[in-house]
């Protein structure tokens, strides 16, 4: 059987990214798409109640208006420490000039923090392709 390739466009800004921090790390669970590091240069503590945007050194340009992603939170993070992402939808068309950034907010009574190369959410491409990462 072959798949279809989708190029994804990106650029990387943390030179950590693909050497320190392990890149791509595709999901395991079946699905396309890759786990969003937290690219921070020291740990951060989010307190209750608060919402901290957090770098993952990455830039993404996709040109298929027929592709949607979703950026989603880790399932065990969500439940045990009640995070919750901040843009977790379906995106159309997804270009970004800047930095992907992942918004984090701690929604329980204690500290959470968050450590410089740790999993923060992962992005899920919704198609049936194969990835081909085009570094730019």
């Amino acid at each position: 059987m072959c798949l279809d390739v989708l190029e994804l466009n990106i650029k990387i800004l943390d030179s950590r990214i693909g050497t320190i921090f392990f890149f791509p790390e595709y999901l395991s669970d079946g699905l396309l798409g890759f786990y969003l590091r937290a690219c921070i240069k020291k740990k951060i503590y989010i307190s209750p109640e608060q919402t901290t945007l957090i770098s993952t050194g990455i830039l993404i340009n996709i040109f298929d208006k027929n592709l949607d992603f979703l950026i989603k939170p880790l399932y065990k993070v969500k439940k045990k420490y009640k995070i919750i992402i901040g843009n977790p939808f379906i995106l159309k068309n997804f270009f970004y000039n800047n930095e992907l950034k992942i918004s984090i907010w701690n929604c329980s009574k204690k500290i959470f923090c968050v450590y410089p190369g740790e999993r923060i959410a992962k992005l899920i491409i919704l198609t049936k392709k194969k990835i081909k990462f085009l570094y730019i």
